[in-house]
C-alpha cells in the first residue's frame, strides 16, 4: 500500500466517512450491481470497516461465506468486534499476494482500494486466481483529477489538491482500469458511474470528512504552506453558511467476470 495509513485515528475517521449518507447510497449499489445470491463465497478485498461485508453476508447467508481482508490491524480488530453473523471472517490480508486457494470464490469486489496499491495488476492477477470459472468481480475507484470542488480561491485549491494526489499510487486509476482487467484475462461486463454530490458543508456531507482527512495528510507533507491550508480548510464552513458549497465527484464501477472454463 502507499500514501495513507489506516490505524488509529485514521482508522476511526474512515468508520465514520463510511457511515454517512453518500457512501451508504454507494455501497447499496455496489451490492445491487453484485446481484448476489444465497449461498455464494464472497471475497472483499480491502474490506475497511466491514459495512459491505456485513450487508453481503445478509444475503448469501449461513450457506454462504464472506471473507474480508485488510492492511489495517485496527480496522480488522473493529471488524471483529462488530461481525454479526458466523459466515462472516476476517483477517490481515496483502492484496497482491492474497491467502486464498484457486477457484475459491464467486464474488471478489474491490472498493476504493486497488488505487493504493503501487503493483495495482497484481492485484487484478490475484483476483483472477481466486475466482472460480464464470465467477464476477467489481473494482471501484475514484479519479481524483475529476472533482469538482468549488473555492473562491482556484490557484489554492489546486495546490492542496495536487499535494492530497499523493496519498495513493494511482490517483486516476479508472482511466485504465477497463484495459488491465482485460489484460488481467477478464471479460470486462460493464462500466458505470455513481456520482456524489454536495451543496451543503456539514456532518452528513462525505465532502466534510473528506476535507478533514485531505487537510491532515497534506499538513503532513510540508508542501503547501500552513496558512494556506488552513485558509483552504476553513472557506468550507464559510462558503457553506453563504449557500455557496459545491462539491461533486464519481465513483467509477467496472464490472468483470472470469471465463467459465471450456469443455474439453
Amino acid at each position: 500500500m502507499s500514501g495513507m495509513e489506516y490505524s488509529n485515528e485514521n482508522a476511526r475517521r474512515l468508520q465514520r466517512i463510511y457511515l454517512k449518507p453518500d457512501v451508504t447510497a454507494q455501497r447499496a449499489e455496489t451490492i445491487r450491481q453484485l446481484d448476489l445470491s444465497a449461498g455464494e463465497r464472497v471475497l472483499d478485498i480491502g474490506c475497511g470497516p466491514g459495512y459491505l461485508c456485513e450487508s453481503m453476508a445478509q444475503i448469501v447467508g449461513p450457506g454462504g461465506a464472506v471473507v474480508g481482508i485488510d492492511v489495517s490491524t485496527d480496522l480488522i480488530a473493529a471488524c471483529n468486534r462488530q461481525k454479526a453473523s458466523a459466515w462472516i471472517s476476517y483477517a490481515i490480508g496483502n492484496a497482491t499476494a492474497l491467502d486464498q486457494a484457486d477457484a475459491s470464490f464467486d464474488v471478489v469486489v474491490c472498493t476504493q482500494v486497488a488505487e493504493y496499491v503501487p503493483d495495482v495488476d497484481r492485484v487484478l492477477a490475484e483476483t483472477f486466481r481466486v475466482l472460480k470459472p464464470g465467477g464476477r468481480t467489481i473494482f471501484v475507484a475514484t479519479d481524483w483529477d475529476a472533482v469538482v470542488w468549488h473555492s473562491e480561491c482556484p490557484e489554492r485549491m489546486a495546490a492542496v489538491m495536487t499535494s492530497w494526489e499523493a496519498h495513493c499510487a494511482h490517483p486516476r486509476l479508472p482511466r485504465s482500469m477497463a484495459r488491465r482487467l482485460v489484460e488481467a484475462g477478464f471479460h470486462l461486463d460493464g462500466a458505470s458511474i455513481f456520482p456524489i454530490l454536495n451543496l451543503r458543508y456539514d456532518d452528513d456531507s462525505y465532502s466534510k470528512g473528506l476535507a478533514q482527512g485531505i487537510r491532515d495528510f497534506v499538513a503532513g507533507r510540508s508542501d503547501v504552506p500552513a496558512d494556506d491550508l488552513s485558509a483552504w480548510h476553513s472557506e468550507f464552513e464559510r462558503l457553506g453558511a453563504a449557500g455557496h458549497y459545491f462539491f461533486s465527484t464519481n465513483r467509477y464501477l467496472f464490472r468483470a467476470s472470469k471465463p467459465a472454463a471450456t469443455a474439453t
